[in-house]
């Protein structure tokens, strides 16, 4: 089954998490699908932009909490395949692809799916969309580019208020502090994104792409090496008693009670 929707409209691919009924929650097959569908509108040169979305009522509630409940088990070695291989993977494919992606921010983006909105170029939302960097609350940390992005976004103190409490930011709040392009209503937030997508569509493929490496080496001193090291940050985490505690809660849906072990 397909985690990842996709149609082509006047040289933009619109991609659609589909997993609605889990709120587009990401597993490892989705997040292996999504890097290898930007991978190929990347490749593909009847693609010049790329549109990023959720279907139903999230753009992505985040990692899949089976999913979640899983990665205790798993050996160092497994979790950097899962983290560095897996999960980065779709944030490495738009980072690095040379052409623009617009994020349509339908609903929820928390977790894995903020960092997801966080990684592409342009973010619309719709007055449902709400932004959490909420893996504080699992005791854990963002490990998909977040940490290294996000400050460059917003500004250091207000990414580091969303990175350490966790909050959640509503589409008003994104707008005003800069996460957000603008807020559209809901039922024109996919005919926003394709149309501001078609326009860059339309745009210099060369100088686009030339003018994203170079927003992109200005960005990063060392955006990749970034990502490299929070591999080591979360699987640090994924040992703690807390990482277990706070997947738990999720599952039980309930509030985490952390001991700091």
């Amino acid at each position: 089954m397909s985690f990842v929707s996709a149609y082509d409209t006047d040289g933009v691919r619109v991609l659609t998490l589909d997993r609605p009924e889990t709120l587009n929650a990401l597993t490892l097959e989705g997040m292996r699908e999504l890097g290898e569908r930007v991978e190929a509108a990347a490749a593909d040169p009847a693609v010049r932009a790329l549109v990023l979305t959720g279907a139903g009522k999230a753009f992505s509630a985040g990692g899949d909490a089976q999913f979640l409940l899983g990665i205790p088990a798993m050996t160092d070695a497994e979790l950097r395949t899962v983290v560095y291989g897996t999960f980065q993977r779709p944030v490495r494919a738009i980072r690095a692809m040379p052409k623009p992606v617009v994020a349509a921010v339908n609903g929820p983006a928390v977790g894995a799916g903020c960092e997801l909105a966080v990684a592409s170029d342009f973010r619309l939302a719709s007055e449902h969309a709400r932004f959490g960097e909420v893996w504080i609350r699992l005791g854990c940390v963002p490990a998909l580019g977040g940490m290294y992005l996000l400050p460059r976004i917003v500004g250091l103190t207000r990414a580091t208020e969303m990175i350490l409490t966790g909050e959640l930011v509503d589409a008003a709040e994104a707008h005003r502090i800069g996460l957000v392009t603008r807020v559209v209503p809901a039922g024109e937030l996919l005919d926003a994104a394709v149309a501001l997508a078609r326009a860059l569509a339309r745009g210099p493929a060369k100088a686009l792409a030339a003018a994203k490496a170079a927003i992109n080496r200005g960005l990063a001193s060392d955006f990749w090496s970034e990502l490299d090291a929070t591999v080591a940050d979360q699987l640090g985490c994924f040992r703690t008693a807390d990482f277990t505690e706070g997947v738990r809660a999720l599952a039980d849906r309930r509030p985490p009670h952390f001991t700091g072990e």
